[in-house]
Protein backbone atom coordinates (compact mmCIF):
# COMPACT_ATOMS: atom_id res chain seq x y z
CA UNK A 1 0.00 0.00 0.00
CA UNK A 2 1.52 3.58 -1.01
CA UNK A 3 0.87 6.08 1.12
CA UNK A 4 0.67 9.36 -0.64
CA UNK A 5 1.58 12.48 1.45
CA UNK A 6 0.79 16.56 0.39
CA UNK A 7 3.11 18.66 -0.30
CA UNK A 8 3.43 20.34 2.84
CA UNK A 9 2.86 24.67 2.45
CA UNK A 10 4.88 25.38 5.60
CA UNK A 11 8.24 24.76 4.01
CA UNK A 12 7.45 27.54 1.36
CA UNK A 13 6.11 30.14 3.72
CA UNK A 14 9.99 28.98 6.22
CA UNK A 15 11.92 29.62 3.27
CA UNK A 16 10.28 32.83 2.38
CA UNK A 17 10.75 34.73 6.23
CA UNK A 18 14.49 33.06 5.95
CA UNK A 19 14.84 34.34 2.37
CA UNK A 20 13.64 37.83 3.47
CA UNK A 21 15.57 38.17 6.93
CA UNK A 22 18.86 36.98 4.85
CA UNK A 23 18.28 40.10 2.25
CA UNK A 24 17.69 42.47 5.09
CA UNK A 25 21.11 41.55 6.94
CA UNK A 26 22.39 41.83 3.30
CA UNK A 27 21.19 44.87 2.98
CA UNK A 28 22.32 46.83 6.53
CA UNK A 29 26.02 44.79 5.59
CA UNK A 30 25.89 46.55 2.60
CA UNK A 31 24.88 49.62 3.95
CA UNK A 32 27.13 49.12 7.19
CA UNK A 33 30.44 48.94 4.31
CA UNK A 34 29.24 51.97 2.32
CA UNK A 35 29.20 53.73 5.38
CA UNK A 36 32.93 52.74 6.19
CA UNK A 37 34.32 53.16 2.66
CA UNK A 38 33.07 56.89 2.52
CA UNK A 39 34.44 57.65 5.55
CA UNK A 40 38.14 58.01 4.29
CA UNK A 41 38.16 61.85 5.15
CA UNK A 42 38.06 62.95 8.53
CA UNK A 43 38.30 66.66 10.04
CA UNK A 44 41.58 67.30 12.18
CA UNK A 45 39.12 69.03 14.64
CA UNK A 46 36.72 65.93 15.08
CA UNK A 47 40.08 64.53 16.37
CA UNK A 48 40.89 67.20 18.84
CA UNK A 49 37.11 66.89 19.86
CA UNK A 50 37.86 63.14 20.58
CA UNK A 51 40.68 64.21 22.85
CA UNK A 52 39.03 66.97 24.63
CA UNK A 53 36.63 64.05 25.69
CA UNK A 54 39.34 62.06 27.10
CA UNK A 55 38.59 59.08 24.50
CA UNK A 56 41.91 57.34 23.11
CA UNK A 57 42.19 57.98 19.08
CA UNK A 58 42.25 55.07 17.04
CA UNK A 59 42.61 55.89 13.39
CA UNK A 60 43.24 53.76 10.56
CA UNK A 61 43.26 54.40 6.50
CA UNK A 62 41.58 57.74 6.66
CA UNK A 63 43.17 61.30 6.02
CA UNK A 64 43.22 64.03 8.19
CA UNK A 65 41.93 66.94 6.54
CA UNK A 66 43.06 70.06 7.75
CA UNK A 67 45.63 71.59 10.75
CA UNK A 68 45.74 69.10 13.74
CA UNK A 69 46.57 71.30 16.37
CA UNK A 70 47.19 69.90 19.79
CA UNK A 71 47.76 73.23 21.09
CA UNK A 72 43.99 74.57 20.68
CA UNK A 73 43.33 71.83 23.58
CA UNK A 74 43.20 73.34 27.45
CA UNK A 75 46.07 74.72 28.83
CA UNK A 76 47.32 75.72 31.61
CA UNK A 77 50.20 78.72 32.63
CA UNK A 78 53.55 77.39 33.68
CA UNK A 79 54.94 80.71 33.25
CA UNK A 80 54.07 84.42 32.65
CA UNK A 81 54.24 83.70 28.74
CA UNK A 82 54.38 79.63 28.28
CA UNK A 83 51.47 77.43 28.71
CA UNK A 84 51.20 73.80 28.58
CA UNK A 85 48.13 71.48 27.01
CA UNK A 86 48.31 68.10 28.74
CA UNK A 87 47.11 65.24 26.17
CA UNK A 88 45.50 61.78 28.66
CA UNK A 89 44.64 60.07 25.59
CA UNK A 90 46.32 57.45 23.35
CA UNK A 91 46.99 59.07 20.31
CA UNK A 92 47.46 56.22 17.48
CA UNK A 93 47.27 56.83 13.67
CA UNK A 94 48.06 53.84 11.18
CA UNK A 95 47.98 54.45 7.41
CA UNK A 96 46.76 58.02 7.62
CA UNK A 97 47.56 60.96 5.51
CA UNK A 98 47.53 64.39 6.73
CA UNK A 99 46.64 67.42 4.64
CA UNK A 100 47.83 69.99 7.36
CA UNK A 101 50.02 70.77 9.73
CA UNK A 102 50.33 69.04 12.61
CA UNK A 103 51.09 71.03 15.49
CA UNK A 104 52.32 70.38 19.28
CA UNK A 105 53.86 73.92 19.70
CA UNK A 106 52.77 76.98 19.14
CA UNK A 107 53.57 81.23 19.81
CA UNK A 108 50.50 83.33 19.18
CA UNK A 109 50.71 86.90 20.64
CA UNK A 110 53.54 86.68 22.69
CA UNK A 111 52.20 83.34 24.42
CA UNK A 112 53.89 80.29 23.60
CA UNK A 113 51.90 76.83 23.46
CA UNK A 114 53.55 73.14 24.76
CA UNK A 115 52.26 69.81 24.57
CA UNK A 116 52.55 66.82 27.11
CA UNK A 117 51.20 63.35 25.67
CA UNK A 118 50.77 61.45 28.74
CA UNK A 119 50.24 58.60 26.65
CA UNK A 120 51.64 56.68 23.57
CA UNK A 121 52.25 58.55 20.46
CA UNK A 122 52.38 56.82 17.25
CA UNK A 123 51.93 58.15 13.42
CA UNK A 124 52.75 54.63 11.72
CA UNK A 125 52.89 54.20 8.07
CA UNK A 126 51.64 57.80 7.94
CA UNK A 127 52.20 60.57 5.03
CA UNK A 128 52.24 63.98 6.54
CA UNK A 129 51.84 66.85 3.35
CA UNK A 130 52.67 69.93 5.50
CA UNK A 131 55.21 71.09 8.18
CA UNK A 132 55.13 69.49 11.36
CA UNK A 133 55.77 71.24 14.91
CA UNK A 134 56.75 69.27 17.73
CA UNK A 135 59.15 71.07 19.45
CA UNK A 136 59.43 71.03 23.01
CA UNK A 137 56.73 68.42 23.50
CA UNK A 138 56.84 65.99 26.11
CA UNK A 139 55.88 61.51 25.19
CA UNK A 140 55.73 59.62 28.50
CA UNK A 141 54.46 56.38 26.53
CA UNK A 142 56.15 55.56 23.19
CA UNK A 143 56.76 57.75 20.38
CA UNK A 144 56.15 55.47 17.22
CA UNK A 145 56.54 57.49 13.61
CA UNK A 146 57.70 54.43 12.10
CA UNK A 147 57.64 53.96 8.10
CA UNK A 148 56.68 57.55 7.70
CA UNK A 149 57.08 60.20 5.19
CA UNK A 150 57.39 63.92 6.25
CA UNK A 151 57.07 66.13 3.04
CA UNK A 152 57.61 69.20 5.01
CA UNK A 153 59.91 70.44 7.75
CA UNK A 154 59.82 68.81 10.70
CA UNK A 155 61.16 69.74 14.12
CA UNK A 156 61.34 67.98 16.83
CA UNK A 157 63.57 70.49 18.50
CA UNK A 158 63.76 70.54 22.74
CA UNK A 159 61.62 67.19 22.62
CA UNK A 160 62.02 65.23 25.50
CA UNK A 161 60.99 61.13 24.99
CA UNK A 162 60.51 59.59 27.82
CA UNK A 163 60.16 56.09 26.77
CA UNK A 164 61.29 54.21 23.52
CA UNK A 165 61.43 56.15 20.15
CA UNK A 166 61.13 54.62 16.50
CA UNK A 167 61.80 56.59 13.39
CA UNK A 168 62.97 53.45 11.74
CA UNK A 169 62.27 53.46 7.38
CA UNK A 170 61.33 57.01 8.22
CA UNK A 171 61.42 59.21 5.27
CA UNK A 172 62.65 63.24 5.55
CA UNK A 173 61.94 64.75 2.14
CA UNK A 174 63.04 68.70 3.82
CA UNK A 175 65.32 69.70 6.20
CA UNK A 176 64.62 68.15 10.11
CA UNK A 177 65.12 69.88 13.74
CA UNK A 178 66.29 67.33 16.55
CA UNK A 179 68.67 69.81 18.04
CA UNK A 180 68.92 69.28 22.05
CA UNK A 181 66.21 66.69 21.89
CA UNK A 182 66.47 63.83 25.06
CA UNK A 183 66.16 60.25 24.47
CA UNK A 184 65.14 59.13 27.80
CA UNK A 185 65.54 55.46 25.98
CA UNK A 186 66.58 53.53 23.16
CA UNK A 187 65.74 55.27 19.84
CA UNK A 188 65.75 53.93 16.21
CA UNK A 189 66.59 55.53 13.30
CA UNK A 190 67.55 52.48 10.94
CA UNK A 191 66.86 52.94 7.23
CA UNK A 192 66.21 56.27 7.59
CA UNK A 193 66.47 58.47 4.93
CA UNK A 194 67.25 62.46 5.19
CA UNK A 195 66.76 64.43 1.80
CA UNK A 196 67.42 67.58 3.76
CA UNK A 197 69.86 69.25 5.92
CA UNK A 198 69.59 67.23 9.42
CA UNK A 199 70.59 69.16 12.88
CA UNK A 200 70.57 67.04 16.39
CA UNK A 201 73.58 69.77 17.82
CA UNK A 202 73.24 69.10 21.25
CA UNK A 203 70.82 65.91 21.54
CA UNK A 204 71.03 63.40 24.44
CA UNK A 205 70.98 59.55 24.18
CA UNK A 206 70.41 57.92 27.20
CA UNK A 207 69.71 54.39 25.61
CA UNK A 208 70.82 52.74 22.45
CA UNK A 209 70.56 54.96 19.02
CA UNK A 210 70.55 52.83 15.79
CA UNK A 211 71.00 54.24 12.74
CA UNK A 212 72.49 51.85 11.02
CA UNK A 213 71.66 51.77 6.98
CA UNK A 214 69.84 55.49 7.42
CA UNK A 215 71.46 56.80 4.35
CA UNK A 216 72.14 61.39 4.98
CA UNK A 217 71.93 62.96 1.31
CA UNK A 218 72.26 66.75 2.71
CA UNK A 219 74.54 67.84 5.15
CA UNK A 220 74.27 66.34 9.22
CA UNK A 221 75.32 68.63 12.32
CA UNK A 222 75.84 65.90 15.05
CA UNK A 223 77.70 68.30 17.07
CA UNK A 224 77.79 68.74 20.97
CA UNK A 225 75.86 65.36 21.20
CA UNK A 226 75.52 63.18 24.08
CA UNK A 227 75.37 59.56 23.94
CA UNK A 228 75.04 57.34 27.12
CA UNK A 229 74.14 53.97 25.28
CA UNK A 230 75.30 52.17 21.92
CA UNK A 231 75.91 54.81 19.17
CA UNK A 232 75.54 52.60 15.98
CA UNK A 233 75.86 54.12 12.49
CA UNK A 234 76.80 50.66 10.42
CA UNK A 235 76.88 51.24 6.64
CA UNK A 236 75.24 54.32 7.19
CA UNK A 237 75.48 56.73 4.31
CA UNK A 238 76.71 60.00 4.55
CA UNK A 239 76.42 61.86 0.87
CA UNK A 240 77.02 65.44 2.45
CA UNK A 241 79.39 66.71 5.19
CA UNK A 242 78.75 65.37 8.39
CA UNK A 243 80.05 66.60 11.52
CA UNK A 244 80.36 65.10 15.12
CA UNK A 245 82.41 67.88 16.81
CA UNK A 246 82.73 68.15 20.21
CA UNK A 247 80.42 65.24 21.07
CA UNK A 248 81.08 62.90 24.04
CA UNK A 249 80.73 59.44 23.70
CA UNK A 250 80.24 57.89 27.04
CA UNK A 251 79.22 54.23 25.43
CA UNK A 252 80.95 52.74 21.98
CA UNK A 253 80.28 54.13 18.71
CA UNK A 254 80.08 51.88 15.63
CA UNK A 255 80.81 53.41 12.05
CA UNK A 256 81.78 49.98 10.64
CA UNK A 257 80.95 49.87 6.70
CA UNK A 258 79.87 52.96 6.58
CA UNK A 259 80.19 55.50 3.91
CA UNK A 260 81.45 59.21 4.68
CA UNK A 261 81.97 62.04 2.25
CA UNK A 262 83.54 63.82 4.83
CA UNK A 263 83.32 63.98 8.84
CA UNK A 264 84.65 66.08 11.29
CA UNK A 265 84.83 64.53 15.00
CA UNK A 266 87.42 67.58 15.88
CA UNK A 267 87.32 67.72 20.22
CA UNK A 268 85.28 64.66 20.05
CA UNK A 269 85.31 62.56 23.89
CA UNK A 270 85.64 58.66 23.27
CA UNK A 271 85.16 56.78 26.41
CA UNK A 272 84.66 53.44 25.05
CA UNK A 273 85.52 51.53 22.10
CA UNK A 274 85.59 53.58 18.53
CA UNK A 275 85.07 51.99 15.63
CA UNK A 276 85.80 52.99 11.89
CA UNK A 277 86.38 49.60 10.63
CA UNK A 278 85.85 49.04 7.07
CA UNK A 279 84.85 52.48 6.13
CA UNK A 280 84.89 54.30 2.86
CA UNK A 281 85.57 57.66 3.23
CA UNK A 282 86.91 61.23 1.49
CA UNK A 283 88.00 63.27 4.23
CA UNK A 284 88.32 62.78 7.83
CA UNK A 285 89.28 64.76 10.96
CA UNK A 286 89.80 63.44 14.60
CA UNK A 287 91.95 66.52 15.61
CA UNK A 288 92.15 67.15 19.33
CA UNK A 289 89.81 64.16 19.49
CA UNK A 290 90.21 62.36 23.18
CA UNK A 291 90.21 58.34 23.60
CA UNK A 292 89.82 57.43 26.90
CA UNK A 293 90.11 53.67 27.22
CA UNK A 294 91.46 52.10 24.60
CA UNK A 295 92.73 53.60 20.55
CA UNK A 296 90.32 53.71 18.24
CA UNK A 297 89.88 50.87 15.17
CA UNK A 298 90.59 53.24 11.75
CA UNK A 299 90.46 50.74 8.71
CA UNK A 300 89.33 52.01 5.72
CA UNK A 301 87.98 50.39 2.28
CA UNK A 302 89.07 51.11 -1.06
CA UNK A 303 90.23 53.80 -2.19
CA UNK A 304 91.53 55.46 0.82
CA UNK A 305 90.97 58.35 2.26
CA UNK A 306 92.42 61.65 0.64
CA UNK A 307 93.02 63.18 4.28
CA UNK A 308 93.30 61.53 7.54
CA UNK A 309 93.73 64.58 10.06
CA UNK A 310 94.37 62.60 13.50
CA UNK A 311 96.47 66.57 14.67
CA UNK A 312 96.28 66.58 18.43
CA UNK A 313 94.18 63.26 19.24
CA UNK A 314 95.26 61.25 22.13
CA UNK A 315 94.64 58.46 24.23
CA UNK A 316 94.62 58.81 27.26
CA UNK A 317 94.43 55.32 28.95
CA UNK A 318 98.28 55.04 27.81
CA UNK A 319 99.39 57.93 29.07
CA UNK A 320 97.86 60.60 26.43
CA UNK A 321 99.74 59.42 24.39
CA UNK A 322 99.54 61.22 20.45
CA UNK A 323 97.50 58.73 18.32
CA UNK A 324 98.98 58.73 14.18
Amino acid sequence: MTVRTQPSRYVPQKLSKLLAVLLIGFSCVACTTSATSSSKNVSAASVVETIKKQEPVLLENVTIDGDLDFTTLTTYPETANTRKAVIDSPIFFKNCVFTGKVLGFSQRNGQTTLCDFRKNLTFLNCKFNEAINFQSVTVAGIGCFSNSQFNRAVSFEGAYFDAEAYFDNTFFTQETHFQTVHFGRGVNFWKSVWAGVSYFQGAAFAGDAQFNLAEFRANLDFSLCTSHGLLNFNYAQFVGRSIFDNCRFKNAVDFGGANLKEASLKEAFFEAKASFADVTCGRISFENALFLSQKPVLTFAAPQPTEINLTGARQVAAGAVQID
